[in-house]
């Protein structure tokens, strides 16, 4: 199964001025991202510190069931999802780069 990394960030025009709606709203989002790890496609989830409103979640599945984690959340969470790879996955990749590099193919920047 496919590993993205999602960074987020709360669209803060779509916040209400009510502090109190504003607890309530985020609170409700998040126990609906606590939900999302016990289901298991979202493996770890947190907030970047220092008083910013984005953080990131690491989730495991297809193109569509990432993209439906994320609609859920939508006005208010802004997303930018990423396919990731393992270290595994990448220690595979080294000796086919090198075997290509061998056969004499060239990258070439566009």
């Amino acid at each position: 199964m496919a590993k993205f990394l999602t960074i987020w960030e709360i669209d803060t025009t779509r916040m209400s001025e009510s502090p109190e709606e504003q607890i309530r709203s985020q609170t409700m989002m998040v126990n609906m991202v606590k939900e999302d790890l016990k289901r298991g496609i979202t493996l770890d989830w947190g907030m970047f510190a220092g008083g910013e409103l984005g953080g990131y979640a690491i989730c495991e599945g297809t193109e569509q069931e990432i993209t439906l984690e994320n609609w859920k959340y939508l006005p208010y969470i802004k997303f930018k999802t990423y396919p990731i790879l393992s270290v595994n996955q990448v220690a595979g990749m080294i000796p086919h780069v090198l075997a290509g590099r061998d056969m004499g193919y060239e990258r070439k920047n566009d």
